[in-house]
C-alpha cells in the first residue's frame, strides 16, 4: 500500500479544496494510505473519511490579490510564524515518509506558500527514500502570468516534479492553451479527466424542487446575478415560475432578509442547497458561475445550464471555460457585461432547448487519478532501482 502526502492549502475560496478532497477519497478507494496536509482554516462538516488529516497552523489571505498572509483571526502572519509552520510541515513529512508527495496547484499557484513548499520539496528530493513528486492542477489555469513567473515554474518542474496531473479532458481543452510554458514539460503531463462529485441516490427534498436553479457558490461575488435573477423569472417564456435562487452563505443576514422581501411569487430564495449535485439531476436549467466544481456538477447531472463567468480582478479561468462549453453547445454563456433580467431569462430559455450533450467527456477524474498514480509509481520505482 503506497502512502501519499497531499499538500492542500486554501487561501481565498474553497472550490479547489473540494476537488482535492474528491481526489483524496478516490485514492483511499483504491487502497492508498492518504495523509492530507491541511493548511487553511477548518471547513465545518468537511468529509475526511478514510484519510489522516494533519492540520497546520491555519493561514488565509486578506483578499483576492493574495498580497498578505493572515492568521485565522485576521492578524498578520509574521516571518517567525512562517518558520514555525514550515517546521510543522517538515515534521509531518518525516512522520509520514511518503511514497508519493502531491502538491495542489503548486508550482503554478500558491506561490505565497513557497516559504514552506520549497523546503518541503528540497527535503523530499534529498531524502534517502525520495518520493515520486506530483503536481495536481485543474484543466484551465490563470492566463497572462508574467514571464518571470513562467520561467520560475518551468525550473521548479524540471528540478523537483516527476509528474503533472491535469484534472481535465484534453478533448475539451488542452492544458497548454492556458498554462504558459507547458510545452517545456509535456512528457510529464497526464490527463485524469474531470474530477466531479460522487453520485448519490437520494431524492432532493420537496423544499428544493424547482425547474430553474440559480446558484452563486458562497455568494461573495455573486450578488449581481442574485439580484438580476429575482427580476428575470417574469420574462422567461418556458419557466415563468418555479425558480429557486441560492444566495450563498457569505451574504449578511440583513442583505439576505432584504432579498427575501424582493423575491416574487413563484420563486424561493435560500441560503444554500444541501445536496447540489443531486438536485441538479432533477431540475430543468441551472444558472451559475463557471467554476470547476459547479461545471462538474452540471456535467454529472446532464441538466441544461447557463454559465455566468466571474471575471473580477485578473481572473480568466471562468470566462475561458464558459466560452468552450458554449462553443460545444454544452451550455449557454451569459456575458457579464450583458447581464440583465431579460438576457438572463432568454439564456435560460435557450439553454433548455439545447440538444443533449454531444461531447463525450471523461468525468471520473478521482478514480483515474488513483489508477494513473499506480501506473506511474511502478515506472518511478523501476527507474530508481
Amino acid at each position: 500500500m503506497q502512502s501519499v502526502l497531499f499538500y492542500v492549502q486554501h487561501l481565498w475560496g474553497v472550490g479547489h479544496v473540494y476537488r482535492a478532497s474528491r481526489i483524496a477519497r478516490g485514492l483511499v478507494r483504491q487502497g492508498y494510505k492518504v495523509h492530507l496536509s491541511w493548511g487553511g482554516t477548518k471547513i465545518p462538516g468537511f468529509d475526511f473519511s478514510g484519510m489522516q488529516v494533519h492540520h497546520l497552523t491555519p493561514v488565509k489571505t486578506s483578499d483576492a490579490s493574495f498580497s498578505q498572509l493572515l492568521h485565522a483571526d485576521g492578524s498578520i502572519f509574521s516571518d517567525n510564524d512562517k518558520r514555525i509552520r514550515c517546521d510543522e510541515l517538515l515534521k509531518i513529512y518525516d512522520e509520514v515518509s511518503p511514497d508519493i508527495l502531491m502538491t495542489e496547484a503548486y508550482p503554478f499557484g500558491r506561490r505565497q506558500m513557497r516559504f514552506e513548499l520549497l523546503p518541503l520539496l528540497e527535503k523530499a528530493k534529498s531524502s534517502c527514500k525520495s518520493p515520486m513528486i506530483v503536481a495536481s492542477i485543474r484543466d484551465i489555469m490563470q492566463e497572462g502570468r508574467k514571464e518571470k513567473r513562467v520561467e520560475e515554474s518551468i525550473e521548479l518542474v524540471a528540478k523537483y516534479f516527476d509528474l503533472i496531473l491535469v484534472h481535465g479532458d484534453k478533448n475539451l481543452i488542452r492544458i497548454e492553451e492556458t498554462l504558459q510554458g507547458a510545452k517545456s514539460f509535456f512528457e510529464k503531463i497526464r490527463y485524469t479527466g474531470l474530477v466531479i462529485p460522487e453520485e448519490t441516490n437520494t431524492e432532493a427534498s420537496d423544499n428544493f424542487q424547482c425547474d430553474v436553479l440559480v446558484t452563486v457558490g458562497g455568494g461573495a461575488f455573486g450578488q449581481n446575478l442574485t439580484r438580476t435573477a429575482l427580476e428575470a423569472m417574469q420574462y422567461s417564456q418556458l419557466f415563468p415560475r418555479n425558480w429557486i435562487v441560492s444566495a450563498g452563505t457569505e451574504v449578511s443576514e440583513d442583505d439576505f432578509e432584504l432579498l427575501k422581501t424582493q423575491c416574487p411569487e413563484g420563486m424561493k430564495i435560500v441560503r444554500y442547497i444541501p445536496d447540489l449535485a443531486n438536485l441538479m439531476r432533477q431540475i430543468k436549467v441551472s444558472v451559475s458561475h463557471a467554476g470547476y466544481n459547479t461545471v462538474g456538477d452540471v456535467l454529472r447531472s446532464g441538466c441544461a445550464c447557463v454559465l455566468y463567468p466571474y471575471t473580477g480582478g485578473r481572473e480568466t479561468e471562468q470566462l475561458r471555460r464558459s466560452e468552450i462549453m458554449d462553443a460545444n453547445s454544452i451550455a449557454v454563456m451569459l456575458e457579464p457585461e450583458r447581464l440583465s433580467p431579460m438576457s438572463l431569462a432568454n439564456a435560460v430559455d435557450k439553454a433548455a432547448e439545447l440538444p443533449k450533450q454531444s461531447v463525450a467527456l471523461q468525468i471520473d477524474g478521482a478514480n483515474e487519478t488513483a489508477t494513473l498514480l499506480k501506473q506511474e509509481f511502478a515506472k518511478f520505482e523501476l527507474a530508481i532501482c
